[in-house]
């Protein structure tokens, strides 16, 4: 093949060093090597069923304090996420335009509907940059404040989840 010739050539980077350094041999793999084993389903993933579990409870539980967010907050980002043994349900939302005194508000809310919950509770930071963590043993939430916005996550678990399932979940979203 010539300087000028396939995927190397055709890279934006990769081709201008083909072109400086002619001498230099370039291979770009590109997808899956065949050497490369299946990518293996978890042997004790949990059912459909029990993901759409997991999706309730953590949806149920963001539903359990939107009043308490600003009115005009619109709905939360809804996924699931590889993590170290599978893959957590989230609820991620960015609020913008709540920070400083107004965070610390909404924070002590959420953390005084939450303990009333039976959740366990926890703050740190500062006036200017809160952070509230809590669980219920089952879902964790974390929420941190900064200088302009605050960040809202609940999880779920992190549980097996096969690949099959995981995109039914998102096809059903």
């Amino acid at each position: 093949m010539s300087v000028g010739e396939g995927p190397v050539a055709q890279d934006p980077f990769w081709g201008v060093v083909r072109r400086r350094h002619p001498d230099v041999d370039l291979v770009l793999l590109t997808g899956r090597s065949p050497l490369d084993l299946p990518a293996a389903e978890p042997d004790d993933a949990i059912s459909l069923d029990e993901a759409r579990k997991i999706e309730r409870g953590v949806d149920d539980a963001y539903g359990a304090i939107r009043h308490l967010l600003p009115p005009d907050t619109p709905a939360p980002t809804r996924l699931w996420r590889a993590a170290d043994g599978g893959h957590a349900y989230l609820n991620e939302k960015a609020l913008r335009n709540l920070a400083g005194p107004r965070a610390v508000v909404t924070l002590r809310a959420l953390a005084r509907a939450l303990q009333d919950r039976g959740w366990e509770v926890a703050a740190s930071g500062d006036e200017a940059r809160p952070h509230l963590m809590a669980t219920n043993g089952w879902i964790d939430l974390d929420v941190r404040s900064g200088a302009a916005a605050t960040q809202l996550l609940l999880a779920g678990p992190v549980v097996p989840v096969r690949a099959d399932d995981l995109a039914t979940l998102k096809a059903e979203r």
